[in-house]
């Protein structure tokens, strides 16, 4: 074959070498390759960006959605396995699997949706052809489907790791964000048998007189953080004598844990899963730039 499949042809496959066992996504976009006969030229082509062979590129993103329709469930960095309810969904599948199967799934559905432009966006122009969409409208989706996958990697990256690696890549964050100054070692882990609850502690200034206390709860996504564990939180900021925290999670807060954050004396902000994937995106921890693209539009002062 001299030409890289359509995107579609790529879902059975993997799911079907997924299935019964634990799988490299990587060595599938080999056996994939190879199973399409792809020729060398094939395996030459390019994303847009020349950045990655366009088979490779498929093979991840359809890994992607897979995950994030529940079929695939991830075992260890780069590799997956067929979930049971990926194994179930096979049961009813005939010769193919595209993009439109996993929108009927309540879980891809939610991550389409999962930021609110998009949603509202989807909402505007659901009835409409994708050619009703300028090139920039275009652009613009998908670059918002870009964000909402990697913003889906990042979090899933963090629950697969060890807590403490969690606990230094939200510290990581923060001083990103500029908090402790030109100090580079104001932020620091605590998280340890004794700390009285806090994870991580930045010092605002050099003698360490304003501090900001740091938590950080590893949750699964659906296992939200209660009023219980904020109030914990506050309690341990008060042995510290401290007026201001902030409350990381890879997953979500409960409307009484934001209640509670509301009401306590102290000043707590509580920071969920989507945020800090956001916040890692705008700030580059544990990410970085593949391809800058720059898009010109005419200067109609130079022709007046």
């Amino acid at each position: 074959m001299d030409k890289c499949p359509p995107f579609n042809d790529f879902f059975l496959p993997l799911m079907k070498m997924a299935h019964g066992e634990e799988v490299q996504i990587r060595d599938c976009a080999e056996r994939i390759a190879d199973q399409f006969g792809l020729s060398s030229e094939a395996r030459l082509e390019t994303t847009a960006s020349g950045s990655k062979a366009r088979y490779v590129d498929r093979t991840h993103w359809v890994a992607t959605y897979l995950r994030q329709a529940g079929l695939l469930t991830p075992t260890r960095r780069g590799y997956v396995t067929v979930s049971p309810s990926g194994q179930e969904f096979l049961l009813n599948v005939s010769d193919k699997i595209t993009r439109d199967d996993l929108k009927k799934i309540p879980a891809f559905q939610d991550f389409e949706s999962r930021t609110g432009k998009r949603a509202l966006k989807k909402n505007k122009v659901e009835d409409r052809s994708v050619s009703s969409l300028t090139p920039m409208d275009s652009v613009s989706e998908a670059l918002e489907e870009i964000e909402a996958a990697l913003v889906s990697e990042i979090i899933d990256s963090l629950i697969d790791g060890h807590p403490s690696f969690f606990e230094k890549a939200v510290i990581d964050l923060l001083m990103a964000m500029g908090y402790g100054g030109q100090n580079k070692d104001a932020g620091r882990v605590t998280g340890k048998s004794g700390d009285n609850g806090i994870d991580g502690v930045i010092d605002q200034d050099q003698l360490g007189l304003d501090r900001v206390y740091v938590q950080a709860k590893r949750y699964n996504t659906g296992n939200s953080v209660s009023a219980e564990a904020v109030r914990g939180f506050t309690g341990a900021l008060a042995v510290h004598q401290a007026s201001k925290g902030l409350f990381f999670t890879t997953s979500s807060f409960t409307k009484g844990a934001e209640e509670t954050a509301e009401r306590v004396g102290q000043r707590v902000v509580l920071i969920d899963g989507q945020r800090l994937a956001k916040l890692m995106i705008v700030y580059g921890v544990g990410c970085t730039t593949k391809k800058t693209i720059s898009i010109m539009q005419i200067d109609r002062d130079y022709f007046e």
